[in-house]
């Protein structure tokens, strides 16, 4: 998960000349001012001196800082989202798709600003108005659970509560922003990934030959 390009203008012009804000601008910063001062400490007023733009252009854009927390959440699990359906059009077996799965949302995660997943675990996105939000996340959660069930129903995998572990797939691609290590992101991707398929494998000899046929896969989320 993270910011897809989009270098759309919003909001009225800047004045002193600049260019106009971008989606990705008004995101990042918000995500960036969110994520050190939770979601009460910033308000719209600290993410528009931020970006050096008055309240009200943010205000015109969304309304209400929930508003934007909603569409900050979608758009984040967007990239992750469109990249699952492609892969799942290729029909690959389920623990294959899994492999994959995690190892391109973790390589993406250790490589982006800390500050994005991080979004995804505020305690405010329980609450009534984040359903767009709550939407969206549940949406990466039945990614991995509709392929643990169907790798359990192959015999490829063998899970007790495929829910719990959908969920804790997610969490685990989404580790290495936490854990900050020095280590490329690529090998961060693959020890996740690799870890994750031995939790679930009923035969864990097959994992070198599941690594090697998701490497083939010509896919990425950005």
């Amino acid at each position: 998960m993270t910011l897809a390009p989009d270098r759309r203008p919003v909001g009225r012009p800047r004045g002193d000349g600049r260019p106009h804000l971008t989606r990705d601008e008004v995101f990042l910063t918000a995500a960036r001012l969110i994520s050190a001062e939770g979601y009460t400490g910033a308000s719209i007023r600290m993410i528009a001196q931020a970006l050096q733009v008055a309240p009200a252009s943010l205000f015109n854009l969304f309304g209400a800082k929930d508003a934007l927390l909603n569409e900050l959440v979608v758009y984040l699990a967007q990239p992750s989202l469109d990249f699952y359906a492609r892969l799942n059009a290729l029909a690959l077996a389920p623990e294959v798709a899994l492999f994959k799965s995690l190892f391109e949302e973790a390589a993406l995660v250790a490589s982006v600003d800390r500050a994005l997943p991080a979004i995804f675990y505020l305690p405010e996105l329980q609450k009534p108005q984040f359903e767009p939000a709550q939407r969206a996340r549940a949406a990466l959660v039945a990614h991995y659970r509709g392929l643990i069930e169907a790798g359990c129903e192959s015999g490829a995998l063998e899970c007790d509560l495929p829910g719990l572990a959908a969920e804790q797939m997610l969490q685990l691609s989404e580790t290495s922003v936490l854990a900050a290590l020095p280590a490329p992101p690529l090998a961060q991707a693959r020890a996740s990934a690799r870890l994750a398929l031995r939790a679930l494998l009923a035969d864990r000899g097959r994992l070198e030959a599941i690594e090697a046929q998701a490497a083939q896969v010509d896919l990425t989320i950005l």
